[in-house]
């Protein structure tokens, strides 16, 4: 009967969240079901007490970033990021397509997709219109390497944060394990796009003679130290395994007292800028899939990843992404995670999986959502963004796209893996 409860809960919730119905804030269908399985005690407080400890650091982390990201946001770094692409471009609309690649992918790896997604997509469209050229390609650019570009680093996504921390990677060896898949996962996106968009990315604008003058030149000089300080920090930290949550979380709240303190940064709109109700939805979900844990339910997804994939060999990497990259598009790529990091712990911790199912599963949380609208938050949240400009992007229309470049992206990704766990 629990077992049956705790599914069901599971499955309300994520129908919830994703469907949103009445623009239904996607955190409180999760709050609810997290309160319910406490309620039901099919999750005991000590469980719940738990999961707030693992969870500390990557939420910690994201909060820290977040607050950062709106402080240099507002100090028109993302600005100054469009207007080096737009000279860079030189004229050339196709130059200027894969800078905008380039732009999207550094923005995405030094302060998470979100950025991308969300504050990167309007400036890029805004840029686009100025110039005359079709924004379609553009938007798609964004929202796609959002996902693409998010296997860089922990800090990346918050699927790598929960992955990162459930398994125990260090930031470095993290990092040079997926370097090469990222990179060849980025290459891959920028390649197709350029194919499959190349007729609407003929032709050349005119690129502005004025180089870029922030309004507030202190504002932004402070800023972008401040962001690579708190980025070296991080690293530093790990080569010492100390937690990255309060060293991202502490340069945020200096560098928003110090902003605040001159006039730049008011803290109530910079605190608004942060999603606190991701924090909640994580907490929320992690809760209800605990419950479903607490059942035999739980051993069902631990045996089928030790059918599926127990070792490091190219078609073990390539089935994992797959069905990590199946689940994300079904129950969304935060839960997808969330049960994938449950399930491997235990056996990487006993020794009878290898650490490379970690990075496989990755690949499918993070390329994987590109196949569906509904794959990950960030494109939601990004489709949104886009329909509000007055494009019109059906579901449809999405899988289109996706269908033709998510499996060449993910297993450009999963060679680099393979690749990458040979030579590392």
């Amino acid at each position: 009967m629990d077992a049956a409860i705790a599914t069901l809960l599971l499955l309300m919730t994520l129908v919830l969240v994703l469907v949103r119905p009445r623009g239904l804030p996607a955190a409180l269908p999760a709050a609810i079901g997290g309160l319910l399985v406490l309620t039901l005690q099919l999750v005991s407080l000590h469980q719940a007490w738990e999961i707030i400890r693992f969870a500390q650091d990557a939420l910690v982390f994201l909060i820290g970033m977040m607050i950062i990201s709106a402080i240099v946001e507002r100090a028109e770094f993302f600005e100054w990021c469009a207007m080096l692409a737009a000279r860079a471009g030189r004229g050339s609309v196709r130059r200027l397509y894969l800078f905008i690649f380039l732009i999207g992918t550094l923005i995405t790896a030094t302060l998470s997709l979100d950025a991308t997604a969300i504050v990167l997509t309007p400036i890029v469209y805004a840029m686009a219109v100025r110039l005359k050229l079709r924004p379609l390609p553009f938007m798609f650019a964004c929202g796609f390497i959002a996902n693409t570009a998010s296997l860089f680093m922990p800090i990346s996504n918050l699927t790598n944060l929960l992955i990162y921390r459930a398994l125990d990677f260090s930031v470095l060896r993290f990092s040079l394990i997926m370097f090469i898949p990222a990179v060849a996962a980025v290459a891959t996106n920028a390649a197709l796009f350029s194919y499959i968009f190349r007729f609407e990315l003929i032709g050349h604008y005119a690129p502005s003679p004025e180089p870029f003058r922030p309004a507030n030149r202190a504002f932004f000089r402070l800023s972008v130290v401040a962001l690579v300080f708190v980025l070296v920090a991080i690293f530093a930290a790990s080569i010492v395994h100390v937690p990255i949550g309060p060293i991202a979380l502490a340069g945020g709240i200096v560098l928003l007292v110090v902003t605040r303190a001159r006039g730049w940064a008011p803290i109530s709109a910079t605190l608004r800028a942060v999603s606190w109700d991701l924090i909640v939805l994580v907490l929320g979900l992690f809760l209800v899939v605990q419950a479903v844990e607490n059942t035999l339910l739980a051993g069902l997804f631990t045996d089928a990843l030790h059918a599926l994939a127990p070792g490091d060999s190219f078609f073990q990497l390539l089935s994992l992404a797959l069905g990590s990259t199946l689940g994300a598009n079904l129950i969304n790529n935060i839960p997808m995670t969330i049960v994938a990091s449950s399930a491997l712990r235990p056996a990487l911790e006993a020794g009878t999986m290898h650490p490379a199912t970690g990075y496989a599963a990755l690949l499918g949380t993070n390329i994987g959502p590109n196949l569906t609208i509904t794959g990950s938050l960030a494109t939601l949240i990004w489709l949104s963004i886009v329909q509000g400009r007055g494009l019109s992007i059906t579901a449809r229309q999405y899988l289109r796209l996706g269908i033709v470049a998510t499996p060449l992206i993910l297993f450009s990704a999963v060679c680099g893996l393979w690749l990458s766990l040979r030579l590392f």
